[in-house]
């Protein structure tokens, strides 16, 4: 194991040589996922050696070492983190804490939450990601820890309501987010476990510009070319909705985010521009290589 930190002592013009010449190993949750998948791809590109973590046996490409295991259980990923320079960690999962004693003084990159500070109003969902951040700043490890707005592959949510016809319903209508392309969450997390000067910090990220559904769902029409409508679901409907769908207290911490607090999803963040050096990508942009996703 070559230790991420030990290349710190390089001068930043040699850092990529060190990459290039030295063998690293990063363990990835998620691999498969939205965040993960995107991850997996651009620590390929630095050379990385990539310990991609999938529920099922999957075929991977040569230079990644599959490991199968569900972080919902604990025992199925033990000694996983074991030998690795760094790990990617979602919040929320049982074994996160087993991952991070296996992990010792690597560096974790973990995925919260822009929401993370509402746990102090009892915000349930704040409050998993907020745990999940102590877990990893209290560990031994170097950390980051990196905070997203709402991610646009949230857009494929509607793919039912595509296939049954034009119209598309949502609530909180008139809250406009600053959707961030889930690549750009990941080249930020892939930045930060393959870089200096990242560990210890806590970045919130953003796309560039902010958008209502109503805005989401013209610029989806015109990626798929189709013509489609927007209607609000009004709150009060919204209420007996969303706890059958998502259960009361997760329901309730949609109401805190997107109606009391809705800042924490519309506030644009300069954080990607700054950690990356180009402005984040814009929904039009994630729908022209992801549109099929919706069809």
């Amino acid at each position: 194991m070559t230790s991420i930190r030990s290349l710190g002592n390089l001068e930043s013009g040699s850092l990529a040589d060190a990459w290039h010449s030295q063998t690293v190993d990063v363990l990835v949750m998620g691999a498969t996922g939205n965040v993960g998948g995107a991850l997996v791809e651009l620590l390929r590109a630095r050379h990385v050696r990539v310990h991609a973590i999938s529920r099922e046996p999957r075929t991977w490409p040569d230079d990644v070492q599959g490991v199968v295991g569900d972080a919902n259980d604990p025992a199925s990923l033990a000694g996983a983190a074991a030998g690795m320079d760094g790990a990617f960690l979602m919040s929320g999962y049982p074994a996160q804490t087993q991952l991070l004693e296996d992990l010792g003084a690597g560096h974790v990159a973990l995925l919260s939450s822009s929401s993370a500070p509402l746990v102090s109003g009892g915000n349930v969902m704040a409050a998993y990601h907020s745990e999940s951040e102590e877990v990893v700043t209290t560990s031994n490890a170097a950390w980051t820890i990196v905070r997203p707005c709402s991610m646009q592959s949230n857009v494929t949510r509607w793919k039912d309501q595509l296939h049954a016809g034009d119209l598309i319903r949502a609530p909180f209508g008139d809250v406009a987010v600053a959707m961030i392309d889930p690549a750009d969450v990941a080249a930020v997390l892939a930045t930060a476990l393959t870089e200096t000067g990242h560990a210890g910090q806590t970045y919130r990220v953003s796309g560039p510009e902010t958008l209502t559904p109503a805005d989401q769902v013209a610029i989806v029409a015109e990626a798929l070319e189709r013509k489609l409508y927007f209607e609000a679901v009004p709150d009060d409907e919204a209420r007996v909705t969303l706890p059958a769908q998502l259960g009361q207290a997760y329901a309730d911490a949609q109401f805190d985010i997107f109606r009391d607090h809705p800042q924490y999803e519309s506030e644009i963040q300069p954080t990607v521009e700054r950690v990356l050096g180009r402005p984040p990508g814009r929904l039009c942009d994630w729908l022209e290589r992801n549109h099929a996703r919706l069809l």
